[in-house]
C-alpha cells in the first residue's frame, strides 16, 4: 500500500466496526446492504426504489497470511463510495420480496434485487487514503482514524447462477432462441446427408464401464 494521502489499491476483509446489520430481504448478517425494489402497480406501470444502509463499515487490512502485519482499519462511507457486487434476485411473492414489502410498507407486488456485503468478505478497494487525525485542530474530535475517500469497493462474484436478473435471462433466451433455430437447421441438414447405415452419435461401451455418448459432430461452415 502506498503512503497515506495518495491513491491506493488494496485487498481487505469487511468488518462492521460496530454492531452488524441484517439484510432486509435475505436476513443475512452483513455490514452493508442495498436494494433495488421494482413495485408492479399495473401490467404496464412500475415504480423503482433504491434503498441502502447508510452505516459506515471498515476494511481490515493486514493481520493474515497475505499481509502478516498488525491489522489496519480503514473506514468506508457508503454514501461517498461505489460498492459493486452481484445482486440476488427475489421474485414477486417470494419470502424475501414479502419481507421487504412488510419492512418498508410497500403494498403492490414487487421484486427485489439485494446486494449484500458480509463480515469477512474479501473486497478489492481503491481510492484516496487519508488520515482524518492528521493536522487536526484543537476543536476537532480525535481518533477519527483512516478513511478511503472517493472509494470503489468490489466484491468478486464466484457464480452468476443464482443471481441472474430478468433482463439478463430475457437476453439469454433471445440469443439461445436464434442459436437453437440455426443449430436445428444445421443438424437436420447433417442427418439428411449421412451415408446409408451411419449413426449420428458414436457409442463407446468398454467392458466394465458405463456407456458414453460422444457429442454429435455438427457441420462447420467453410470460409470463402
Amino acid at each position: 500500500m502506498n503512503e497515506i494521502g495518495s491513491l491506493v489499491s488494496l485487498s481487505a476483509r469487511a468488518d462492521a466496526g460496530f454492531a452488524p446489520l441484517r439484510a432486509p430481504a435475505s436476513g443475512q448478517v452483513c455490514v452493508h446492504w442495498r436494494l433495488r425494489v421494482v413495485e408492479h402497480l399495473t401490467a404496464r406501470t412500475e415504480l423503482v426504489h433504491e434503498l441502502a444502509s447508510p452505516e459506515s463499515f471498515d476494511l481490515v487490512w493486514g493481520g493474515d497470511e497475505a499481509a502478516p502485519r498488525l491489522p489496519v482499519r480503514i473506514r468506508i462511507d457508503p454514501d461517498a463510495s461505489r460498492i459493486e457486487a452481484t445482486p440476488t434476485l427475489h421474485r414477486a411473492g417470494t419470502p424475501g420480496a414479502l419481507a421487504v414489502a412488510g419492512a418498508f410498507g410497500f403494498r403492490g407486488a414487487l421484486s427485489v434485487e439485494e446486494t449484500v456485503i458480509r463480515p469477512g468478505d474479501i473486497l478489492a478497494a481503491e481510492g484516496m487514503l487519508q488520515d482524518l487525525d492528521f493536522d487536526a485542530g484543537p476543536f476537532r474530535a480525535a481518533a477519527q482514524g483512516l478513511a478511503l475517500l472517493d472509494a470503489t469497493v468490489r466484491l468478486p462474484s464466484k457464480s452468476l447462477g443464482p443471481a441472474l436478473l430478468p433482463w439478463a435471462l430475457g437476453t439469454a433466451a433471445a440469443l439461445l432462441g436464434g442459436m437453437g433455430l440455426t443449430t436445428w437447421a444445421a443438424w437436420r441438414y447433417h442427418l439428411a446427408h449421412l451415408p446409408a447405415g451411419a449413426s449420428a452419435c458414436r457409442i463407446d461401451h468398454p467392458p466394465g464401464s458405463f456407456a458414453r455418448v460422444a457429442p454429435p459432430d455438427f457441420p462447420r461452415p467453410r470460409l470463402p
